[in-house]
């Protein structure tokens, strides 16, 4: 088999399996499977691909073709300047959750002091890890309830050299970190799918963990429960972003207007969607 070929009949497979970027996709198998980067795939164009790297894309494509994400086949995902590794242990890391981070990252530029930061609901440490590079940045908390998702993401931080500014915990939200007012800032994209809309999600989303995507009845269980728990845990003037659903922007404000917040601002994603919900605890 060429790659030509194997690129050809790679995406008529993913095609035939609704996969709408079939191409492009192709490409990144064809491209694992052979080792090399995807830009380079111009470079071999007609030349025959070993019988290794066959059986490892008919198997990745095959996998692919059920609906299982492409993460989870590769065991990769790429987040702004990290590529994670990833399982169905944990959530694919989203395009979204970078608006996120890059909006921590500026509020560290101008942070007074070394930042203690908490990423609640780490999962493969995405968040964690990018907070963990900012030189900013003392100690980040990785906490979830998943033992499995915090052995990913203590992989990940080892890969990108930054395991000994993190400090990773299995908690219930916030239950197990120590000490009040104490953090600078928490993030946290919590699960926020409405328990009854899950069956209806995208093929892909069957596969990621349902601990992930859960958010109770309204969706927003958690991350109400995380704000008040937020109230005691942030130091004055301390700052709280959250990763939110699309329709749910206006009942997390309203929230928030109960508690002792301030410079409360609701941040569009690249579809102008609400996505991040930024807060700062007053100073007294």
């Amino acid at each position: 088999m060429t790659l030509d070929e194997a690129l050809r009949s790679t995406s008529k497979l993913l095609s035939s399996a609704g996969i709408e970027e079939s191409w492009t996709e192709s490409e990144y198998l064809v491209a694992a499977a052979l080792n090399i980067p995807k830009v380079r795939l111009a470079f071999h164009r007609g030349q025959p691909i070993s019988a290794v790297s066959e059986r490892s894309l008919k198997k990745w494509r095959r996998e692919r073709a059920q609906r299982k994400p492409l993460a989870y086949v590769l065991g990769e995902q790429p987040f702004g300047n990290l590529v994670l590794s990833v399982t169905p242990s944990v959530l694919v890391p989203r395009p979204e959750t970078e608006l996120l981070v890059e909006r921590a990252l500026k509020i560290l530029d101008a942070a007074p002091r070394r930042a203690i930061c908490a990423d609640i609901g780490t999962g493969s440490g995405n968040i964690a890890i990018s907070l963990a590079q900012h030189p900013e940045v003392d100690k980040v908390f990785g906490v979830d309830i998943s033992e499995d998702a915090l052995a990913v993401a203590r992989r990940n931080a080892i890969k990108h050299g930054v395991h000994g500014r993190c400090e990773w915990r299995q908690s219930d939200l916030l239950s197990a970190l120590p000490g009040a007012a104490r953090l600078d800032m928490i993030t946290a994209n919590l699960p926020y799918v409405r328990r009854s809309e899950i069956k209806g999600l995208a093929p892909e989303l069957q596969w990621e963990p349902r601990l992930a995507l859960d958010g109770g009845e309204s969706g927003l269980e958690l991350i109400f429960r995380l704000i008040q728990q937020a109230e005691a845990a942030l130091r004055p003037q301390g700052t709280l972003l959250l990763e939110i659903g699309a329709d749910q922007g206006n009942d997390v404000l309203a929230q928030l207007a109960k508690g002792p917040w301030t410079s409360v601002r609701l941040w569009e994603d690249l579809a102008k969607l609400p996505r991040i919900i930024e807060a700062r605890k007053k100073a007294h």
